[in-house]
């Protein structure tokens, strides 16, 4: 659903891509998702339910080692936003908890800030030019994340999901992964066949109404082999997300994990980066609407970069709905 271009032109340097086969529901050893659950008890409740605008980014300011991560309007905020706002805190009770603020370096303030190819938040936002379907993709082009398949998903992983409702254009969602669910919406402790769907937690809704904003919902995938879509109805006022793709494909429903700080790697952020803008310079050299479209095709690549590291040049992908009731 979005182009991977960048992969025509280099093939990103990924160390960190296929994942334990492990079915239960613990996180991995090598894994941050811990303190990711521990981000979305807070966050959900101390800040439940203050709106959704897709146009505004986290629910308030953040401290953030001497600095802040700053919000746009808040307290509305969006998906993509939920998600980085949940690592953002994850990060803050690493350090408190371990005294290790090495994080801040590799993820500073300016990357949840500014919207540039080397910013973790333009690839959380899914621009479609960087080589990203989702968080996962995100995270593994920093180094610092793996990607799985839908049953090694284990509480605090990511999704980005995308639906094709009847009638509608198609959207997509960025969530945390809490829980598998049967047909009838149960919880289930480990993954198994009975698993057609997943309890998630982001924000969602319409501006103000409802619960609008940060919130839990209940997820299911389509019914294959024609991706029909399976929306039960739950008790005890659950809300329920369907139409989701059912796909073996990252394309559409894309997974993964944080890694724990101890597993980051520098080196495999640095170099996929400095692929991902060549890739972009090549794309603006070549007139391609997927480069810079503001910049002269025959710029050196020296001011190439140096325009990059000055301006907020990337976007949020247009799949991610105004409206994101997911009723």
């Amino acid at each position: 659903m979005f182009p991977r271009f960048l992969s025509m032109f280099f093939g990103i340097a990924c160390s960190v891509i296929i994942c334990s086969t492990a079915w239960a529901q613990t996180p991995p050893a090598d894994s941050f998702n811990r303190y990711i659950l521990r981000a979305v008890k807070h966050l959900q409740s101390t800040y439940p339910s203050k709106g959704y605008d897709i146009n505004r980014a986290y629910s308030h300011k953040i401290a953030y080692n001497g600095d802040s991560i700053n919000p746009t309007n808040p307290p509305r905020t969006m998906c993509v936003a939920a998600v980085a706002e949940a690592i953002i805190y994850a990060i803050k009770f690493y350090v408190e908890e371990t005294g290790d603020k090495s994080v801040y370096e590799f993820l500073p303030a300016s990357t949840w800030n500014s919207m540039r190819p080397r910013d973790l938040r333009s690839h959380i936002w899914v621009d479609g030019r960087l080589d990203a379907y989702g968080t996962a993709d995100a995270l593994v082009t920093f180094g610092i994340g793996k990607r799985v398949r839908f049953s090694e998903l284990t509480p605090g992983s990511f999704l980005n999901i995308n639906r094709n409702r009847p009638g509608k254009k198609p959207t997509g969602h960025a969530v945390i992964f809490l829980a598998y669910l049967d047909a009838k919406g149960n919880e289930l402790t480990t993954y198994s066949d009975a698993a057609v769907g997943f309890k998630y937690w982001s924000a969602q809704g319409n501006g103000t109404t409802g619960d609008s904003g940060y919130a839990y919902r209940y997820a299911f995938l389509n019914k294959l082999p024609n991706q029909t879509g399976y929306c039960p109805q739950l008790p005890g006022g659950k809300k329920v997300d369907c139409w989701i793709l059912n796909s073996k494909s990252s394309k559409y429903l894309n997974m993964g994990y944080m890694l724990h700080p101890s597993k980051w790697n520098r080196a495999v952020r640095d170099e996929n980066l400095e692929l991902i803008k060549r890739g972009l310079y090549e794309q603006t050299r070549s007139r391609s609407p997927l480069g810079i479209p503001e910049l002269d095709p025959e710029i050196s690549y020296a001011d190439f970069d140096a325009y990059l590291e000055e301006n907020d040049t990337m976007k949020l992908n247009e799949i991610f709905p105004d409206d994101a009731s997911t009723e």
